[in-house]
């Protein structure tokens, strides 16, 4: 925490030196003193937005983790399905977000479901493809032990297989955190009239860019904090490796 203010507060001060000394102009780049004189004008207003977008990004990460963790089991599970499966995985990944977000947004609205469809078609791979890979990779001595103790196939799956592959779909979990807002603010520069993104959009419009980078602090702020608030509880419930 103290850590992190410290590099926070060197990057700020030395942003603002260099504004002051080279004389730069505040419609290209503002100083950081201006920008939290933007958030203190704006704190209702960039407090809708913050809410809109967080609403997003967490309903993407839940989404995105049913979704993730269901195919990565399908997958584990039978040599077939994978077969059938993976080439699907990999195409809807092989497409740029931005490709798919106006054609999500006509077909959906400019309402909320397509920003979190945006948020979940990027965030549910990583979480399947550590998951998978943590469930193909079970120590085969751990299997055999359990077969050695007559588990059943439904007891070696949910007694070893599980709770050792778990930390793999943590560290899925983890990156689909980091990335979730990337879904939600390219939907709403797209198309859209509420959030951190389209409030950017709509400063920019105006050349008003302190109000822009006063959103894309908050963004920051906001995706740190979901990331250190889920690694916090994934550490405390899964803390073995």
């Amino acid at each position: 925490m103290i850590r992190g203010i410290f590099i926070a507060s060197t990057i700020f001060l030395i942003w603002e030196i260099c504004c002051v000394f080279f004389d730069l102009p505040t419609f290209m780049l503002p100083p950081p003193s201006k920008i939290f004189v933007s958030i203190f004008n704006n704190w209702e207003e960039l407090l809708k937005h913050t809410a809109y977008t967080f609403t997003e990004i967490l309903a993407s990460i839940i989404i995105g983790t049913i979704i993730g963790i269901t195919t990565a089991l399908l997958i584990s599970s039978s040599a077939k399905l994978k077969i059938w499966i993976m080439p699907i995985l990999l195409a809807s990944q092989s497409i740029p977000v931005f490709a798919l977000a106006p054609l999500l947004i006509l077909w959906l609205g400019y309402g909320m479901s397509s920003k979190i469809v945006i948020g979940v078609l990027i965030v549910f791979f990583p979480i399947t493809s550590n998951f998978t890979d943590a469930l193909n990779k079970v120590p085969q001595e751990l299997i055999d032990a359990g077969k050695t103790l007559n588990f059943t196939n439904a007891q070696l799956f949910w007694k070893i297989k599980i709770p050792s592959s778990l930390p793999g779909l943590c560290s899925g979990i983890r990156v689909a955190a980091c990335f979730a807002p990337i879904g939600a603010v390219v939907g709403e520069w797209i198309g859209g009239s509420t959030g951190l993104g389209s409030f950017m959009i709509y400063s920019n419009a105006r050349l008003q860019t302190d109000n822009m980078f006063a959103a894309l602090i908050v963004l920051i702020f906001m995706t740190i904090s979901i990331y250190k608030i889920t690694d916090f509880v994934l550490s405390k419930y899964v803390w073995w490796k």
